[in-house]
């Protein structure tokens, strides 16, 4: 069966926010019922874009990485829920009821990314849904792949087999694997935000000078 996946691209992503400003647009004041609760205005980040930078000045390097709900395939969040609060789609997508979850702020903890949100006015833990309700009614897209300038995020509703090929080829990584949790979000060039940045010039002595090498 054919299932969605996402793939993060570490190294187009410019800090623009505008996948987290689209996940407002939708959610904010918005009741998908089934799918989601109205997203509050302040405090929820169901996107969020994390920084790091290496080296010092003159050489320095920024890398950003989005972060959202990692879509698990072992999700934590969906073996400690109870009823059914916390599911997985057929098409795998992790869910949260908005009716099942409400009064139950444990969901929350059991995600180990931190991708989980309390809604305080509705009593209900929130997340992002891979925006299912546009999904289900036949949008090709999800909102941050529409909003996003430089191509950061690619969805793809593939077969599994197909999906670890591609895993393979493009050198896909998945955030904290020690957590064992089976992501299907994906990230590419994740080693831009999780190595070292080395740079400097490369020189050579010759006749008792010091000059930069050539090439």
């Amino acid at each position: 069966m054919e299932k969605w996946n996402l793939i993060i691209d570490v190294a187009e992503c410019t800090n623009c926010n505008n996948c987290f400003l689209a996940c407002k647009d939708e959610y904010v004041g918005n009741d998908f019922p089934g799918y989601s609760a109205p997203q509050p205005l302040h405090g929820h980040k169901w996107f969020y874009i994390e920084s790091r930078e290496h080296g010092q000045y003159p050489m320095v390097d920024v890398a950003y990485r989005p972060t959202t709900c990692n879509m698990c395939d072992d999700a934590p969040c969906v073996r400690n829920s109870a009823d059914g609060a916390v599911y997985q789609r057929p098409d795998g997508i992790v869910m949260i009821d908005p009716d099942k979850a409400r009064g139950n702020p444990d969901i929350v903890n059991s995600c180990p990314y931190g991708a989980i949100w309390w809604n305080e006015e509705e009593q209900v833990a929130q997340k992002w849904n891979f925006d299912a309700h546009l999904l289900d009614r036949g949008e090709p897209r999800l909102r941050c792949e529409q909003v996003c300038p430089t191509g950061v995020f690619r969805s793809l509703k593939v077969e599994d087999d197909q999906m670890k090929q591609i895993v393979e080829d493009e050198e896909l990584q998945v955030l904290n694997p020690e957590f064992k949790a089976n992501p299907r979000v994906y990230y590419k060039n994740l080693d831009n935000f999780t190595k070292c940045f080395i740079s400097g010039t490369l020189v050579v002595i010759k006749n008792g000078m010091t000059d930069a090498a050539a090439g």
